[in-house]
């Protein structure tokens, strides 16, 4: 009987891909590891965590837990490993202890950015021996070893000895040939026995390492570190081939910054002309370098024209400088941030800024006033809430930056801990933080005045942001008694069931746009004596009304506007205040507008809002 080794893995977010990183570990150990031929790996992918219980069932209790039963007879030690990252360790840590149960003597390997703190995980979490940095050369030298003792003998390894002390081994060199690393295309099979795909996406490593230090990052300061080392262009392209050959559409470069470097501008091409060949890539996305430059442009525009790209990040983070200065960040000047945007907006590039809420040093005034200048700027932010990782700079100074953290409902502190309170900003403060979030979330990326946002960020008198969060705070005490279930009168509630409210006021959108009407007229009349300007926003919300995602089947809605509709729905696309001109009454008409429709069916959260908003049809 052979040793039998099972490796999991989960994707996030029903990110059906290809699992890339336990099948360079098995191709690794299939090429250098001494007791390979006595060695038996079945890879465990789940799609979605519902896909756990499910296999626990179906595949351990029906079967596999006899094999690892077997193996303890036969004196062979059975081994479980995971690849743990901030969406998957709340479900790992679960699934081990039932494995656990079912198997007490199972050798349980832990690695993966998440636990590179190994402490905090090898003390009551039921893993025994956690990989630390570059997992592929050790996982083979831990499955090489004959015994325990062994382990003492192997770099990159932490583990609690005998004594109950952790252990630590020297540390493990990192790869500098990655050439020499095996595909996990040579292991992972990419079509089934019909023929058909088995994935729809990749997240593919091109290089490793990061320049940057940033200090609520991992990826630089953690198992990577900051020198980058690169694949070569043969075994990229032949890697891409395959993935193209097996059916996989949408790949993700998992690089740190791609396109700061001169080998990512051949990278591009190779899925260009990949593209050309095959039709496949269908999308492309990545981590866009920290400071875009005439290379990142030039990729960009590449991959834009050839029809990958769907979106462009600008990783801008945070815009107040005292959390750029704790973060170890420099962004760019004010000035090339407006040339970038205006550049992309011309020519179609449907740019985005990124923000994170929460750093050390940032505060909700300053985040605010921050937001309503890149909403004047880009047509799409991307907001995320601050999660501690471990392992990151601001990880090891929670007290000194005095950090408060909580478990947001349905994302316990084993995959992350949100951010609420540090030096700069009270807990007050911060849950107001998310609940701009769920705002900005709601109402401009789902689409529901997107518009209106815009013209008040350009027009530049009224406070955009406040209004936002005055507005939610409106259709959550609008709606709340329709959803019982949850206590909305929780902030951070809102922020986790953001879809189901998103859902309802689309479900209803008279009430919900008459709610929007009422607090935007309050808001005008309490922020501006401009009377010509009031007439105005109300214009665009109606605009806006006809342009929101709808319920139903997919059909053709004319709208009638009494001023010129189609040309203020042009400029402000274009990023652009439109003319007061356009806003006479004698300038009316009639919009025929196209809806795909289906929310509640299709369209199930908020962050799809754009993808089915109504387009005007001549």
């Amino acid at each position: 009987m052979q040793r039998p080794v099972w490796l999991f893995s989960l994707d996030s977010e029903r990110f059906e891909a290809v699992p890339m990183t336990t099948g360079g570990l098995a191709a690794y150990f299939a090429k250098y590891g001494s007791t390979a031929e006595r060695t038996s790996i079945e890879l465990v992918h789940f799609f979605q965590s519902e896909d756990i219980a499910e296999w626990f069932e179906a595949s351990w209790n029906a079967r596999f837990v006899y094999t690892a039963r077997k193996a303890f007879a036969e004196g062979l030690q059975p081994v479980v490993g995971f690849s743990f990252y901030s969406w998957n360790t709340a479900e790992f840590l679960a699934l081990i202890k039932s494995l656990r149960s079912s198997c007490p003597g199972l050798l349980v390997v832990g690695g993966g950015p998440h636990v590179q703190l190994a402490d905090e995980f090898l003390s009551g979490d039921c893993i025994d021996v956690v990989a630390v940095g570059e997992g592929e050369q050790t996982f083979q030298e831990l499955l090489d070893c004959e015994n325990r003792e062994s382990w003492y003998g192997v770099a990159g390894l932490a583990f609690l000895g005998s004594d109950a002390e952790v252990h630590r081994t020297p540390p493990r060199a990192r790869h500098t040939r990655l050439d020499d690393l095996p595909s996990a295309l040579d292991i992972v099979e990419l079509r089934d026995a019909g023929g058909n795909p088995r994935y729809k996406a990749v997240g593919y490593e091109t290089s490793r390492g990061c320049p940057h230090r940033c200090a609520y990052c991992e990826w630089g300061t953690g198992a990577t570190g900051t020198k980058v080392y690169h694949f070569s262009p043969e075994r990229i392209r032949d890697d891409l081939e395959r993935l193209a050959q097996g059916g996989v559409e949408d790949i993700w470069f998992c690089d740190s910054n791609f396109g700061a470097f001169k080998q990512d501008l051949e990278k591009a091409r190779i899925l260009i002309d990949l593209r050309k060949r095959t039709g496949r890539p269908n999308n492309f996305a990545t981590s866009w370098s920290k400071h875009h430059n005439r290379r990142t442009q030039e990729i960009v525009m590449l991959l834009f024209r050839s029809g990958m790209i769907h979106h462009y990040n600008l990783a801008l983070q945070t815009m107040t400088p005292l959390a750029l200065e704790l973060s170890h960040r420099k962004n760019m000047k004010t000035s090339q941030v407006e040339s970038v945007a205006k550049i992309m907006a011309e020519a179609g590039v449907p740019i985005a800024a990124e923000l994170i809420w929460g750093l050390p040093g940032d505060n909700l005034t300053d985040f605010e006033a921050n937001l309503d200048r890149l909403e004047a700027l880009f047509p799409n932010i991307n907001i995320f809430g601050y999660i501690l990782l471990p392992g990151t700079e601001f990880y090891s100074r929670r007290k000194e930056l005095e950090i408060e953290t909580i478990p947001v409902a349905g994302y316990g502190k084993a995959k992350g801990e949100y951010v609420v309170r540090c030096i700069t900003f009270c807990r007050q403060e911060g849950i107001e933080g998310y609940f701009l979030i769920t705002s900005y979330i709601v109402l401009i990326r789902g689409n529901v005045i997107p518009l209106t946002a815009r013209f008040l960020a350009l027009e530049g008198s009224v406070p955009v942001s406040p209004l936002l969060r005055a507005l939610l705070g409106a259709l959550v005490d609008e709606f709340k008694s329709e959803m019982p279930r949850f206590d909305m009168n929780d902030k951070m509630v809102v922020y986790e069931n953001r879809s189901a409210l998103y859902l309802l006021m689309l479900a209803q959108e008279s009430r919900c746009f008459s709610v929007i009407s009422r607090v935007v007229d309050t808001w005008l009349e309490t922020h501006t004596d401009n009377d010509e300007l009031k007439a105005q926003v109300s214009r665009v919300v109606k605009l806006d009304l006809a342009f929101c995602p709808k319920v139903g089947p997919k059909r053709t809605i004319d709208y009638p506007f009494d001023f010129s509709a189609e040309r203020v729905s042009y400029f402000l696309g274009r990023m652009e205040l439109p003319p007061v001109g356009l806003f006479c009454n004698g300038l009316s008409q009639t919009l025929r507008i196209a809806h795909p429709a289906q929310v509640g069916e299709i369209l199930m959260d908020p962050d799809g809002g754009s993808w089915m908003r109504g387009q005007i049809v001549s």
